[in-house]
């Protein structure tokens, strides 16, 4: 029986073949690409395998494999369905199994694969940061991510019909294919030459230099042969380190709840298992939603103590005032030794003060006393201590 890395070897080498016959440069990347380059193998991992390309070479690889309409393969991305929230491109195997039973995403797609990473601006020759992700691009891509929940416990009918109408409305106005537009625009480079028009480029979550692009070499990996950058020891380098031959790639343990197999593909599996999957995910969300609840109760238990214990130090605080406070008054703010004295006695007013205003509290405080506790402040350079007192003191705590 094949095991994933043996599903993933092979759609490795059917993309090289095409990357070869069509002219099309890539790049292994990832952690897995130093597993190839130090070990010759990627079979001890269990790690995702992603290649790194230009973003005009992923749309070519993926028209080419669209074109040969084989039925055992499959392309999928934003570009062919827009509930597809990554930027990468999947290359998978139809004929079998790879998803969470509980985290189950939107996509068409459920098969092993291999990942299509676009290499990204990252900084101009000039030195000049390349922001791909503008705060609009990223509050649609947060939107996104909301948007595209599934709901499938009936008890949440309401949240179900919510996102149902977001992504309609996203989507009947051109929502995603702007946003598919944007990212492209903003960020990917569409050719491999013109990779060496920046000075740095990213893919996946790592930074580097361009110049590691320039040339590429071929390694043997598990009895294939894959691109990876010509001097590979700068570029392993740049990303770990210079210790990256130290590095032990343990295996990543097996996902629970997950579902893969080699031999099944996943539209058998998910069609015997629907009726399990959804009791399942509906049992999940209605534990969430407990989880959420109680976290609430005691997120709303704590602020009722935490009161009850700001009205214990008010209390204490006042006859302390109510005793000291024409003693207190009587110390000279400028006179160094007798402000230390003086904030020695009012320390634990202001450190109370202080504590119960990261919780959104405060106490009042008679205005003779509180006028001297401001005057400490402000020599201690505290100014923002006082403006969130002031800030909280305008809020109402109690509704008879």
């Amino acid at each position: 029986m094949k095991t994933k890395q043996d599903i993933q070897l092979e759609l490795l080498h059917e993309f090289d073949e095409i990357c070869i016959d069509n002219n099309l440069k890539y790049s292994l990347v990832g952690i897995n690409s130093l597993n190839a380059y130090l070990n010759n193998t990627i079979r001890d991992a269990s790690r995702i395998v992603a290649v790194g390309m230009a973003q005009g070479d992923i749309d070519k690889f993926c028209q080419i494999v669209e074109k040969q309409n084989n039925s055992n393969r499959y392309v999928e991305g934003i570009f062919n369905n827009p509930d597809f929230l990554p930027v990468y491109v999947t290359y998978g195997n139809r004929n079998t199994t790879d998803f969470h039973m509980v985290a189950f995403n939107r996509n068409n797609h459920h098969g092993i694969h291999i990942r299509l990473y676009p290499i990204f601006k990252r900084e101009t020759l000039d030195g000049e940061t390349v922001i791909g992700w503008d705060s609009r691009l990223s509050k649609e891509r947060k939107f996104r991510k909301f948007s595209s929940k599934r709901i499938e416990n009936n008890k949440f009918w309401y949240m179900k019909a919510g996102f149902g109408v977001l992504n309609f409305v996203y989507k009947k106005t051109g929502g995603v294919q702007r946003y598919y537009n944007k990212v492209k625009n903003n960020m990917a480079i569409d050719k491999w030459e013109d990779i060496q028009n920046y000075s740095k480029v990213r893919f996946i979550n790592k930074t580097v230099s361009s110049q590691h692009f320039i040339d590429l070499q071929r390694v043997d990996v598990d009895g294939i042969e894959v691109n990876l950058p010509k001097d590979s020891d700068a570029f392993f380098s740049e990303i770990y380190g210079e210790d990256f031959r130290e590095i032990r790639i343990k295996p990543k343990p097996a996902r629970k709840r997950a579902i893969v197999d080699t031999e099944i593909g996943y539209e058998q599996i998910l069609s015997e298992t629907q009726p399990i999957l959804k009791e399942i995910r509906s049992t999940h969300e209605e534990l969430v939603w407990g989880r959420r609840k109680v976290s609430h109760e005691k997120e709303t238990v704590n602020k009722v103590w935490n009161l009850v214990k700001m009205t214990g130090k008010e209390l204490e605080y006042e006859q302390f005032f109510e005793e000291n406070i024409d003693r207190l008054l009587t110390y000279d703010l400028d006179d160094e030794q007798e402000f230390e004295e003086l904030y020695e006695e009012l320390e634990p007013v202001i450190r109370s003060l202080n504590r119960f205003s990261k919780f959104g509290m405060t106490f009042p405080i008679e205005p003779k006393s509180k006028d001297l506790i401001y005057r400490v402040l402000i020599k201690l350079e505290k100014q923002n201590l006082i403006d969130k007192i002031e800030e909280i003191s305008k809020k109402e705590y109690f509704v008879e």
